[in-house]
């Protein structure tokens, strides 16, 4: 293994979600610019493309509904027709919406899971739509954040049992689940 790491070269390949081109507010400020549509973040994106501070090779993620959806799915494969950049993930938003407020997939309310599920699901028919390198599931509030007094085993099981759902409903998209401290 020390011997692959030592001679492997691996070419770095950046990435970008479309919320970092119109900066949200922070915790005790609202946002310091007016938010932009998703056709003005793409033509940013195509403008720094066109100047040559980025090529094709720089990769753009975007959240399913609020981001990405079928009735913006066009303008994501017109960037890719004009400049090469290419969204390469399509990550289901199972973490803002109040709805979630006692977990998305974990969450052990059977409507409230489904709808989850369902998020899911069609999140990952548009990465095969699109054809994405990949899914991103972020378990967030899923037994992640802080939460005291959960039942977390059962959480982690829904959970578990809601990823396996959706990608068995829309099999051949490999799902990344993110990370966080």
């Amino acid at each position: 293994m020390l011997k692959h790491l030592k001679g492997c070269k691996l070419k770095p390949r950046y990435s970008a979600g479309v919320w970092y081109f119109y900066p949200a507010g922070g915790r005790f400020h609202d946002a310091y610019v007016e938010k932009g549509s998703i056709e003005d973040i793409l033509a940013k994106i195509g403008g720094l493309h066109d100047e040559g501070f980025i090529d094709s090779s720089f990769g753009v993620e975007a959240h399913y509904p609020n981001e990405v959806n079928r009735g913006n799915m066009d303008l994501y494969r017109g960037l890719i027709k004009e400049t090469g950049i290419r969204l390469i993930t399509v990550i289901p938003n199972l973490f803002f919406d109040r709805t979630y407020e006692f977990g998305s997939l974990s969450n052990p309310d059977p409507k409230v899971r489904g709808h989850a599920i369902d998020r899911l699901t069609e999140s990952l028919r548009l990465n095969r739509e699109l054809e994405t390198e990949f899914a991103v599931v972020w378990p967030g509030i899923d037994g992640y954040e802080n939460p005291f007094g959960f039942d977390f085993y059962g959480m982690w099981r829904r959970f578990e049992e809601g990823i396996a759902k959706a990608m068995d409903a829309v099999p051949g998209v490999m799902v990344a689940l993110e990370p966080k401290p």
